[in-house]
């Protein structure tokens, strides 16, 4: 870790925290990010992650399950006002400006692509930041940035405003809704994207997943955000998107 990443963070009270649980033998984000980055893992896990990646292990009660309160507990115990939670299966970073899709290899080159989104969002005031989740293919060279949509895989919270949907699945998008009907937008760093498993991948909350109750809590996050979030299938799974339109259009000179 640079001098530099460490006035950054520093400066601007920035945590990185990758959250994992029952992926001890199959985490991949450790290899996307610097080995200093730190790993939350239930109490019960943590021998197995030492003997399995080098970064620092924190622990987190195992009685807490499901994403909804783990982050919680997250901006519960975390004193930096911004923390950055990460998931665990990522892969890849992809730069999608310029002529091709290129891959960033330098795990330091990924701790600044993160660092400058979150001053970025720290600077306009909002609470909520990420990046693009679409495919790579639909990148849009003139709006690099948006200020509507939803985040995750690599979620980041500034302040306490808001807290999570105590939920096991998609507690995210609830998350990113609150953001919009309260500030209005949101930071989404369009440019760079995070390529990861997703739900095919073991561990994770597919420990606690069953079809019916995800099925049950995606109506119950369509119910309350109706009209704003759209439930569809794709290849025999569940997809949501949400559709919050703006008025106003960012204006780049």
């Amino acid at each position: 870790m640079s001098l530099t990443e460490r006035d950054c963070l520093k400066e601007y009270d920035i945590k990185l925290l990758i959250l994992s649980r029952g992926r001890s033998a199959t985490i991949t984000t450790h290899k996307v990010f610097p080995s200093w980055v730190e790993v939350l893992v239930p109490e019960s896990e943590k021998e197995l992650y030492e003997k399995s990646i080098d970064n620092p292990i924190l622990t987190i009660p195992d009685k807490y399950e499901g994403l909804g309160q783990v982050r919680n507990w997250v901006l519960s115990h975390i004193k930096e006002n911004t923390v950055v939670m990460i998931d665990d299966d990522i892969k890849y970073l992809y730069c999608l400006t310029g002529e091709k899709t290129k891959r960033v290899n330098d795990p330091d080159e990924v701790v600044q692509v993160v660092i400058n989104t979150a001053v970025m969002a720290n600077d306009l005031g909002v609470h909520c930041f990420g990046f693009a989740q679409t495919d790579i293919r639909k990148y849009k060279p003139t709006e690099p940035f948006r200020l509507c949509g939803w985040v995750g895989c690599v979620i980041g919270v500034i302040g306490r405003k808001y807290d999570f949907r105590d939920d096991k699945y998609k507690v995210d998008i609830d998350y990113c809704m609150k953001n919009l009907l309260v500030d209005r937008i949101l930071w989404i760093d369009d440019r760079w994207l995070f390529s990861q498993e997703r739900d095919n991948n073991v561990g994770g909350n597919s420990i606690f997943r069953t079809k019916e109750e995800y099925e049950k809590s995606t109506d119950s996050l369509c119910e309350k955000w109706k009209g704003f979030i759209k439930k569809r299938m794709h290849k025999n799974q569940i997809r949501l998107t949400t559709n919050v339109g703006r008025r106003q259009v960012i204006k780049y000179d």
